[in-house]
């Protein structure tokens, strides 16, 4: 017990957490929590959803606390806990408000207990530890969902990305690698308004706007890793997040677009990639 910590992966609308055992990094699964969260609630709404989830975490474990690694979208000051996250269509009511305390005081624990990182570095550093990117040495990870995450492992050395506000076309990259840009531009070809990515791959194999949509995406994808990282592109891309699960409708529109140079894989560990990143924060 001694080495359990609890790993968190706030996403733009849920909240996962579970217990890691951080000497093989294997989780607990008996204590895995999923909550749904509302990236539009208030400030305290949020941060009461958030300690919810984790005290049921702890509940299932049979413990009353225990240290905690957050993977958490940013921009964000990791170190001292505080968002900076504006205009992203998610958690504005936090914009500079000290979060790691606020969740301190709803946990009754201290800061010290806590630790955070960004989302997609949190996501890559499991796949590198145990997932798709194992052994390889020079890795981009990419998060595709409400948001663009991004990640760069090379030389062992971990990288926090920059391609949710890279500039891209008229705007930043975000807006054209989420599910608001797949949503938007279905509607611009068809005139039909669809919930989500999910509907639209459901429908790929008799509509073929879809399929127009998602070769779309893969190519500006590759634009997108060339244009940032060019002439050194990572030679090993793990692609991972909701939007990842339609792999088979872009993936290869992506792998052609780069070359057999670079491989592209979808990130195997799922959400328990960014739970077991955070849990290695504490291996440091």
């Amino acid at each position: 017990m001694n080495n359990w910590i609890t790993g968190v992966d706030i996403g733009g609308t849920h909240i996962t957490v579970c217990i890691v055992d951080a000497d093989s990094g294997k989780l607990l699964t008996h204590t895995l929590i999923r909550h749904p969260v509302d990236p539009h609630k208030s400030a305290d709404e949020i941060i009461t959803g958030w300690s919810d989830a984790i005290e049921a975490c702890w509940k299932l474990a049979n413990i009353q606390s225990a240290r905690i690694g957050i993977a958490m979208p940013g921009p964000f000051d990791y170190e001292k806990g505080i968002s900076l996250i504006k205009g992203l269509h998610k958690y504005d009511a936090l914009y500079k408000l000290p979060v790691k305390d606020l969740l301190c005081r709803k946990l009754k624990s201290d800061t010290s207990e806590i630790r955070m990182l960004n989302d997609a570095t949190a996501y890559i550093l499991g796949e590198v530890a145990l997932g798709s990117a194992k052994g390889a040495e020079d890795v981009l990870g990419l998060t595709l969902g409400t948001g663009l995450g991004s990640a760069l492992y090379r030389k062992g050395e971990f990288e926090e990305g920059d391609l949710y506000c890279f500039p891209f076309r008229e705007t930043v990259a975000e807006e054209y690698f989420s599910t608001r840009w797949f949503l938007k531009r279905y509607e611009q070809k068809t005139g039909r308004k669809l919930s989500g990515v999910k509907e639209m791959a459901e429908l790929s194999d008799t509509d073929v706007s879809v399929k127009e949509c998602f070769t779309e995406f893969g190519v500006n994808m590759a634009e997108m890793i060339s244009n940032r990282y060019a002439p050194e592109i990572p030679r090993t891309i793990v692609i991972g997040g909701n939007i990842a699960k339609s792999a088979d409708l872009f993936f290869p529109t992506i792998q052609q677009q780069l070359g057999p140079l670079h491989e592209v894989k979808r990130a195997s560990l799922g959400e328990h990639a960014a739970l077991i990143g955070g849990a290695y924060l504490w291996q440091t």
